[in-house]
């Protein structure tokens, strides 16, 4: 499996995340906060399906820059895979011809259909989708949120999405076959721990007591840190031995 942190900031060579996507063996995206910006003009389109965890707009901002970039070179609609909550809002609040264009009323050029398509995802139910089998766990953020398991042939992968402490996403990453990984969010430090509860983040020292809950010794990534406390966050996560931090851009490989 093949996981990819896409860039959000100016300059490719950033590693600050403001916005958050990931790539899955480039068939799926895992949120829309950079896409529609962070990729070659050779891979805008290549990317059919997107898993949306959650409708804050870190997780969406550029989805319909994405599609509207996309959209001369789609034979099929650009499917966006979500809750029910996620779907709703999305229609009511971005893509709305205010907005950005509603692309569910927008033929494709060949008139096969609708240029978006919303499937909506039940969660702790396994769906199959673009040939990965991806499994959405409800966690514990100020919106609905789902974290995700992500799993192929050979390998699985958990993503918390944004989360405060939580229960369910670390009991299906302690079950999961073959994981190789978890992608956490810790967005603050540990002085910021009264924003981190209202906000429902974590820190670095919540994220050592959540880790006893996953009690497997598997590399865990932290991403979503803040840019303006990076480097406390980063010292802080010192501690704690199996976790290291997201690298923009890198290609994570297992």
């Amino acid at each position: 499996m093949k996981i990819r942190l896409l860039p959000s900031a100016a300059g490719r060579e950033s590693q600050l995340q403001c916005l958050t996507s990931f790539l899955v063996d480039d068939r799926i995206a895992v949120d829309g906060g950079s896409i529609g910006f962070a990729l070659l003009p050779s891979e805008i389109g290549g990317i059919r399906h997107i898993v949306v965890t959650h409708a804050h707009n870190d997780h969406i901002a550029s989805l319909p820059i994405y599609v509207a970039e996309a959209f001369s070179g789609l034979d099929s609609p650009v499917v966006i895979h979500a809750t029910g909550e996620v779907i709703a809002a999305l229609r009511e609040f971005v893509f709305n011809d205010q907005i950005s264009p509603d692309f569910e009323t927008i033929p494709l050029v060949n008139q096969s259909g609708p240029a978006l398509r919303f499937d909506e995802m039940p969660t702790r139910r396994k769906l199959k989708i673009a040939g990965l089998d991806v499994t959405p766990i409800p966690v514990n953020h100020i919106v609905p949120t789902v974290g995700l398991l992500v799993e192929n042939e050979s390998s699985s992968v958990v993503f918390t999405s944004d989360t405060y402490t939580t229960d369910e996403i670390w009991k299906v990453a302690r079950a999961a076959r073959n994981l190789k990984a978890v992608f956490v969010d810790v967005s603050y430090p540990n002085e910021l721990s009264e924003l981190a509860a209202a906000s429902k983040h974590l820190t670095p020292e919540l994220l050592g007591g959540e880790l006893q809950k996953l009690d497997r010794d598997v590399p865990v990534i932290a991403v979503h840190i803040k840019p303006t406390n990076r480097d406390d966050v980063i010292r802080q996560l010192g501690s704690l031995k199996q976790v290291s931090v997201g690298e923009i851009d890198r290609v994570y490989e297992w």
